[in-house]
């Protein structure tokens, strides 16, 4: 289910979700959308959350997160997974280390690069569009994206250093 409202301010929103704790909602661009993930949505976002947290446990650089506000340059963001090297805050002002977007049937893959573009030019290292039953794409500064499909593997690079799994596993 897709709905739109009226443009607001990043506080506005804020505000409006408080009120609204049992909805999920996505503010991009002064435009607030509500979103409503499916069972594939929170298995593939389980997964990340496993592989990042057993990564975590033998590289002790943040934490891993799901579904943590962050206001970054006056934009509304909740990665549906991300790793977090500061702060127990109730939202973020910083950006993630690692921002991860699993697209729900509301949004549109343009719409999903965006999102990742945005975690990017906020200062997040690695940012990755998931699309489930396809594949996913990593976004990096100063970098093209990169399409992994099945049989590939997400690598860390210098981002999680060590850090590999096959994509068909978080898919």
């Amino acid at each position: 289910m897709l709905t739109r409202q009226k443009e607001m301010t990043a506080e506005e929103f804020l505000a409006y979700e408080e009120a609204h704790e049992l909805q999920k909602f996505d503010f991009i661009d002064g435009e607030m959308v509500e979103v409503t993930p499916k069972f594939e949505h929170g298995v593939i976002q389980a997964e990340f959350a496993i592989e990042f947290g057993n990564w975590l446990r033998q590289n002790p650089l943040g934490k891993v997160v799901t579904e943590v506000l962050h206001v970054l340059g006056g934009e509304k963001m909740m990665p549906d997974v991300c790793i977090h090297v500061n702060g127990k805050d109730s939202y973020y002002t910083t950006a993630p280390l690692v921002a991860v977007e699993i697209r729900s049937d509301s949004q549109s893959r343009p719409a999903q690069r965006k999102k990742a573009l945005a975690y990017i030019e906020n200062g997040t290292k690695m940012a990755i569009a998931v699309f489930p039953g396809e594949g996913l794409e990593v976004y990096r500064p100063d970098r093209e994206p990169l399409a992994l499909t099945y049989g590939d593997m997400l690598d860390g690079d210098d981002v999680l250093p060590g850090f590999r799994v096959k994509v068909d596993g978080l898919l």
